[in-house]
C-alpha cells in the first residue's frame, strides 16, 4: 500500500474523534430525556449516513442530530427538545472522544514513514483541538507530526468543495493521486477527494455503507494492512 501513495490525509470527526459521550448524555439527562447510551458509538456513523443521504450543508448538524437521536432511541416526542439541546453543544471543543484504535492507527502510519495531513470540516479551531489533546501538530510537539492541517473554517468553504482538498494537496506538494484521504462520509470525504484526483477510503466501522464503489476500513489501523 505504501507504494501506492506517499501521504495520508485524515478527516477528524469519525476518524480520530467523535463528540464526547458524556457531554451528549449530560444534555439529555438535564432534560430528563431517555436514550440508549450503548448506541452512542454506532450513533455517530448512523448520523453521518443521514447527512450523506441529505447532502447536508457543511457544519449544519440538523440531519446529523436527527440521525443520531433516532439511533440512540430518543422517543419521537422528545426529539425536538433533544435536538435543540445538542445543537447548542455540538461545537469543536466537544469533539474530543477518541475513536477506538485511532491513536494506534496514527502511530502505525508514522512508523511506516507515510506523510500525514489533516483535512477537516471545522470552524477554524481544529488545529488547536488536535494539539491540546495531543493527537497531532505541525512541527514538534506531544502528538504525531503532520505537515498540513486544512480547516474549512479557515479556507472559507467546506468539504466536498474542491478548494478544501486542494489546500491539502498544495500543502503537501504532491500530485493528488499520491495522496489517500480517509473520512467517515461518502459525500464530503470520498466523493470530494476523488473529484480532485485523490484516492479515497471510507471509514465505516459498523459496515453501514454497503457500496462497492469505493474501499472501506473499519478502523484506522486497517489502512496500511
Amino acid at each position: 500500500m505504501a507504494q501506492q501513495f506517499d501521504a495520508v490525509s485524515l478527516d477528524v470527526g469519525g476518524v480520530l474523534v467523535v463528540p464526547d459521550h458524556g457531554v451528549l448524555a449530560g444534555a439529555l439527562d438535564g432534560l430528563e430525556i431517555g436514550y440508549d447510551r450503548s448506541a452512542f458509538g454506532v450513533g455517530h456513523y448512523l448520523a453521518m449516513v443521514a447527512m450523506d443521504r441529505a447532502a447536508s450543508e457543511p457544519e449544519d448538524f440538523t440531519d446529523y442530530l436527527w440521525g443520531f437521536l433516532a439511533a440512540v432511541d430518543v422517543a419521537d416526542a422528545d426529539r425536538r427538545r433533544a435536538h435543540d439541546a445538542l445543537q447548542e453543544r455540538l461545537h469543536t471543543p466537544i469533539w474530543c472522544q477518541p475513536v477506538p484504535g485511532s491513536r494506534d492507527g496514527v502511530a502505525q502510519i508514522v512508523a511506516a514513514g507515510v506523510r500525514i495531513a489533516i483535512t477537516s470540516n471545522s470552524d477554524g479551531r481544529v488545529e488547536d483541538l488536535l494539539r491540546r489533546h495531543e493527537w497531532v501538530q505541525v512541527g514538534d510537539g506531544p502528538g504525531a507530526e503532520v505537515e498540513v492541517v486544512t480547516d474549512s473554517g479557515i479556507v472559507g468553504v467546506g468539504k466536498p468543495d474542491p478548494r478544501v482538498f486542494r489546500a491539502t494537496v498544495d500543502g503537501l506538494g504532491l500530485a493528488p493521486d499520491r495522496i489517500l484521504h480517509l473520512g467517515d462520509s461518502v459525500h464530503y470525504d470520498v466523493e470530494g477527494a476523488i473529484a480532485v484526483g485523490m484516492q479515497a477510503v471510507h471509514m465505516d466501522p459498523y459496515e453501514l455503507c454497503g457500496s462497492t464503489d469505493h474501499p472501506h476500513v473499519r478502523a484506522l489501523g486497517e489502512l496500511l494492512a
